[in-house]
């Protein structure tokens, strides 16, 4: 097998930082009603974000999505003043000269933008997302290889499905539990292999009980 140094593994320090976006108050603006701009129209309006599309012409397969309550088509050229209010920028055009001219007006509004020829090029990229329920997540490869990260997304999908249960269950715990004193010591114990032992064994309230009673459930007597 060809051997990679480590300069090739960390494709020249392009680092990435998370963050998750409550998508029903964000905005999104894409530019481009080809294919690209259908994928990534697609992926945003599914996730619950307000889509706006801007085009002259658009492909046959936005018919599948014009008629969401969240997705917006524009038949207009581009100007400066659609990106005014709008979080997101998605470029999806190959024209060189519009391409930079969005991006030179996304830089002066401080507006994060994706440039979809090549993501090196943007601010953000769009990670491969899933949801468990009680769970979501997203999975990005540095290389850029969408396929590689559905392949990712599917296999710790299965993972962390088997947990959804649990996950949904400290949620409500934090929530009976969040004007203890003691809240973080009793959210840091059940967030463990071992309490999780006892959850599949359905033994986590006597367990909880047994280190944490006084009250109902836990130590009502010590909260502040």
């Amino acid at each position: 097998m060809p051997e990679y140094n480590t300069k090739d593994i960390l494709y020249n320090g392009i680092e990435n930082t998370f963050l998750s976006l409550i998508s029903d108050k964000i905005n999104v603006l894409i530019i481009g009603g080809g294919r690209a701009g259908f994928i990534k129209a697609k992926t945003f309006s599914k996730n619950g974000c307000n889509v706006t599309v801007l085009s002259k012409e658009f492909c046959e397969e936005f018919k599948g999505i014009c008629n969401l309550h969240n997705v917006k088509l524009i038949k207009e050229k581009y100007k400066k003043e659609y990106i005014l209010n709008n979080h997101l920028i998605i470029i999806a055009v190959n024209d060189e000269k519009v391409n930079s001219l969005v991006k030179t007006h996304c830089n002066e509004l401080f507006k994060l933008y994706l440039d979809c020829t090549n993501f090196k090029k943007g601010l953000f990229v769009v990670p491969c997302q899933r949801n468990t329920g009680a769970i979501s997540f997203g999975i990005n490869t540095k290389g850029g290889s969408p396929k590689t990260s559905r392949y990712l997304a599917g296999k710790v999908n299965k993972v962390l499905y088997e947990y959804n249960s649990f996950v949904e269950y400290n949620c409500s715990l934090r929530n009976r539990v969040k004007d203890f004193y003691n809240k973080d010591e009793i959210m840091k114990f059940v967030a463990s292999d071992d309490f999780y032992f006892f959850y599949k064994k359905n033994q986590h309230e006597n367990i909880l009980k047994m280190f944490y009673y006084g009250g109902d459930v836990f130590e009502i007597n010590s909260c502040h």
